[in-house]
């Protein structure tokens, strides 16, 4: 009993450095926005469970911040924060078994905030596993949740996100697809509708001549007009 109590005490000193080391950042960062000194030292516990178990603290800073922010009352803050931090755990969970053993705070963040919105530990982990890398992985992730939010289901979100990553469609294309679906909603399609076109790479964006809106038609393609000349 004697070793065993030697052996944790050793574990704990050597943990100890780098929870105080993150609880002293998110102190500083906290109170350089403002908060009141409660609600700092909340977040701050919060910060310091998150590091003992390696998760990052920074996202967990960054979601009281944001709560701050946007004029919520203390409580709520925290409360949402906690929320946010057992997400996190839950999040690191499927990340790690998905194959990245040590995941990016961003990642982690944005899995998390998937997951408050109804995204499983499985979908995580789909969007995980179709991704050339971890940072692409959470932009797939933010962009899954967005469409989630614009009437996709999870279900389809995911679908549509790791579709276009197994074709090998670039990070850039990927993150312009809640856009792309807000302005196929504008003309009139219907959820289902826009999942389908996104699932064909966003063909419902073309016009009535087979062309991007806006775009200009090349030579030879002008209809009844023929093409230009000389």
């Amino acid at each position: 009993m004697k070793s065993i109590g030697g052996l944790l005490t050793l574990v704990l000193l050597c943990l100890a450095p780098h929870a105080l080391t993150a609880q002293e950042g998110v102190r500083a960062q906290l109170e350089a926005r403002g908060l009141p000194a409660e609600l700092v030292g909340d977040v701050v516990a919060l910060a310091a469970d998150a590091a003992a178990q390696g998760v990052p603290t920074e996202p967990i800073a960054n979601k009281a911040i944001e709560g701050w922010a946007k004029r919520v009352p203390p409580q709520r803050i925290t409360a949402a924060v906690r929320q946010f931090y057992t997400r996190m755990v839950q999040a690191q969970i499927a990340v790690r078994a998905s194959g990245v053993a040590d995941p990016p705070g961003e990642l982690l963040a944005s899995a998390a905030e998937a997951m408050g919105r109804g995204f499983t530990q499985e979908h995580v982990g789909a969007v995980v596993e179709a991704a050339p890398e971890p940072a692409a992985a959470g932009h797939g992730l933010s962009v899954a949740t967005a469409l989630q939010a614009q009437g996709l289901g999870p279900d389809r979100a995911v679908e549509i996100v790791t579709g276009a990553m197994h074709r090998g469609q670039p990070v850039a294309e990927i993150l312009d697809m809640p856009s792309l679906a807000r302005a196929m909603q504008a003309r009139g399609l219907s959820p289902g509708q826009v999942g389908e076109q996104l699932m064909l790479g966003g063909g419902g964006m073309q016009g009535a001549h087979g062309r991007p809106p806006g775009s200009q038609p090349r030579e030879g393609q002008r209809g009844e007009r023929g093409p230009r000349r000389p």
